[in-house]
């Protein structure tokens, strides 16, 4: 059912109905009201399973590997390119009209303190000094820069150029 709501909500955005994701899904009405009682309700479903895809990317690019502050940034970077270029018409739904419930916004603030506690310590080991305040400031540039301006480029070489700028935006901030 998920599935199917991520495409209905990607070709019809917010006017995207729940009689059109059940028939996508293939499943009754009633089948869909089950689980999911309106399509807000699916919105708050696919934004949590957004915030898993996040951890397991932040988790997946802090690693040893990534010795030098420039290899990390561009890292998370991509990283975070790489969960919005797919289905960033999604993303941009999910941020935009999922409910802003209590366990949606604390699933958010534990997701968004880890990166920080983990790009903070990366700063702090390379000598940066106010590491947890550059560390906020390269996060909220990173996902202000993915969000409105690296979301929905089509093309390849444009936006590896807009990579390369935000990854400058970034090392400017942190360092």
């Amino acid at each position: 059912m998920l599935e199917a709501a991520a495409r209905i909500f990607e070709r019809d955005g917010i006017d995207a109905t729940t009689n059109r994701i059940a028939a996508q899904a293939g499943v009754s009405i009633g089948s869909l009201y089950q689980y999911f009682p309106d399509k807000h309700s699916l919105l708050h479903e696919l934004a949590l399973r957004h915030l898993d895809e996040v951890e397991t990317t932040v988790a997946d690019v802090f690693t040893p590997e990534y010795s030098d502050l420039r290899a990390l940034v561009e890292a998370v970077v991509a990283g975070a390119v790489r969960l919005h270029e797919q289905r960033g018409d999604l993303h941009r739904m999910m941020r935009e009209h999922a409910p802003r419930t209590p366990q949606l916004t604390a699933r958010f603030t534990e997701v968004m303190g880890e990166l920080h506690d983990r790009f903070a310590k990366a700063l702090a080991d390379d000598g940066v000094e106010d590491a947890s305040g550059r560390a906020c400031l390269a996060i909220t540039t990173i996902d202000a820069q993915v969000h409105a301006v690296l979301a929905g480029t089509k093309e390849a070489a444009e936006r590896e150029a807009r990579m390369a700028l935000v990854v400058e935006q970034v090392l400017t901030v942190a360092r």
